[in-house]
């Protein structure tokens, strides 16, 4: 037997000494804490204590003879009596669970002041493996703003095995999820935009509203109106997109969305619309 065959009694909080005890008097059947130390190498220290705790959970019997002798239970009866007192706590946490709930509701917000959780990626396979790969655990929307860094960080990802676009899919088409995309692009840039959509069109078939604006900002994702992805590029980095700065703020995520959703309503629905010549 090894010991990590027992981490299930960690759900149960057994310590280490804990598990090694029931163990030992598992295989001894009948033993007092000198063999049990022997068996199960547990300092003298902790035996007793241990044995305390199993016996008191109904695991083990006590003879309170001299020296004091435990003996084991099948191992039937050992399990069963376990899954009883899982049971019990639960219930009694479930019992218990609405005074925490309205204890954490009440202390809600006590703080002043803003906090949000921010995590930096570097290097766009780290924006795509650790920022990108959010959008595929999105529950109900993303709206996302994306200009040509955002396209040649995809090819890139795309070329070296990690096809999160057809993730992102996957997910929005089984999940039901609302997908929006604004293309930021410039007279330069629309060529490639263009090859962009006609290469990708089966990975962005699940789009739910696509428009096209000529007015550049910052790229970024709003996920589910609470995380948000900024993306970060600069030109003196020859893959462009050197990061991306993932936060869970639903303040600034509203502020994108309300900036996404007027962006939105004033773009363009086809790039037919676009005039390259005045």
């Amino acid at each position: 037997m090894k010991w990590n065959d027992l981490a299930v009694l960690d759900e149960l909080g057994f310590s280490i000494y804990e598990k090694k005890a029931l163990a030992s008097v598992s295989v001894l059947g009948v033993a007092d804490a000198a063999s049990l130390c022997r068996e199960g190498d547990i300092p003298t220290s902790k035996i007793y204590r241990a044995m305390e705790k199993l016996a008191g959970l109904g695991v083990v019997e006590v003879q309170p003879s001299r020296p004091r002798l435990w003996a084991a239970l099948a191992a039937d009866e050992v399990v069963d009596r376990l899954v009883d007192v899982a049971r019990r706590r639960a219930d009694h946490f479930a019992d218990e669970s609405q005074d925490l709930r309205e204890l954490l509701r009440g202390v809600e917000g006590k703080v002043r002041g803003r906090q949000a959780f921010a995590d930096l990626a570097l290097g766009v396979e780290s924006h795509g493996k650790r920022h990108l790969s959010r959008l595929t655990a999105a529950n109900h929307r993303i709206l996302s703003y994306l200009e040509q860094g955002d396209l040649d960080a995809f090819d890139r990802l795309e070329a070296d095995g990690f096809r999160v676009l057809r993730r992102i899919s996957r997910h929005v088409s089984d999940h039901d999820v609302e997908h929006r995309v604004v293309f930021g692009f410039t007279r330069q840039t629309a060529g490639a935009l263009n090859d962009f959509l006609r290469r990708h069109v089966a990975e962005l078939g699940h789009v739910t509203g696509v428009r096209y604006s000529g007015e550049l900002g910052h790229p970024f994702h709003v996920i589910d109106d609470d995380i948000v992805i900024l993306s970060l590029d600069h030109p003196f980095v020859p893959e462009r997109r050197f990061a991306s700065l993932l936060i869970r703020d639903a303040e600034l995520a509203s502020k994108l969305v309300a900036g996404f959703e007027e962006l939105f309503t004033r773009a363009m629905r086809d790039l037919r619309e676009i005039r390259f010549h005045p």
